[in-house]
């Protein structure tokens, strides 16, 4: 997960195969057509253009800044067991949100694979979640991450 200040463009890309491009009177070059009567959008299939969106995308990305662990929420869990996360949990969301692999995050942290498959499985408890994406959203929402 990373955050951007600036979006240019609705636009959603899969496997770098097919870009979806909402046409909204919002999108630029499209404020002076009045409004739209159905919801419509471009299909972009490989080509130059869609080489030029991923590069966008990929710019995007680069620029954004990925959520890390807030320092705060660290001492709310020190508070007790059911607060929330204690540090290591923090560390284990941090570098599962960064894209790291259960085997990563193991390797980095010195843990074996199956601590930080419980450690992932203790979070998604905590938040009464059942998938990661998830606990992404829900972590990003109560204040266990923040920009970096």
């Amino acid at each position: 997960m990373r955050v951007s200040e600036r979006i240019p463009a609705e636009l959603v890309i899969a496997d770098r195969a097919v870009a979806l491009l909402p046409l909204t009177p919002r999108t630029a070059g499209l404020a002076a057509l009045p409004e739209l009567p159905e919801p419509a959008a471009l299909v972009v299939h490989p080509g130059p253009l869609l080489a030029s969106l991923v590069n966008l995308f990929e710019d995007i990305w680069n620029e954004a800044l990925p959520l890390r662990v807030c320092a705060d929420a660290a001492r709310r869990a020190a508070d007790g067991p059911a607060a929330g996360p204690d540090a290591l949990d923090l560390a284990v969301l941090s570098l599962l949100m960064d894209g790291l692999t259960d085997a990563s995050v193991a390797k980095q942290l010195g843990l074996g694979l199956r601590t930080v498959q419980r450690r992932v499985k203790r979070l998604m408890g905590l938040a009464g979640v059942t998938t990661r994406l998830q606990l992404g959203w829900h972590a990003a929402a109560h204040g266990w991450t923040t920009g970096r």
